[in-house]
């Protein structure tokens, strides 16, 4: 199961009708399978059909992005940047690539 936790300024930066989504971006040719994912907020009535939650109602993604994801211990964070907010990660930056490629994410 997913271990997904949002920190306090993660939490306090969403608003209440939004949710974290895990977005999925192909970066391969040949394969559908590769490429990287983004984390943005998003409105709960703009979440796609095919969403999966994360391990809590506050946390969604994409269908690939969520096989790469729901084994994983993640932590998101909220960066004010001016008047913009920006929601990060502790994964590394190019944590789809390595799943797809086999490689292990944290060591394991």
């Amino acid at each position: 199961m997913s271990r997904i936790t949002l920190t306090t300024a993660a939490c306090e930066a969403l608003r209440a009708d939004e949710v974290i989504f895990f977005d999925w971006h192909v970066t391969g040719l040949c394969c559908a399978d590769a490429g990287e994912f983004s984390v943005r907020s998003l409105r709960r009535s703009r979440l796609p059909r095919r969403a999966r939650p994360l391990g809590t109602n506050l946390v969604y993604a994409h269908p690939t992005a969520w096989v790469h994801l729901v084994e994983l211990p993640v932590t998101i964070d909220c960066r004010p940047l001016w008047r913009w907010r920006r929601f990060t990660t502790d994964l590394p930056p190019d944590a789809g690539l390595r799943c797809c490629l086999g490689r292990p994410v944290h060591g394991r």
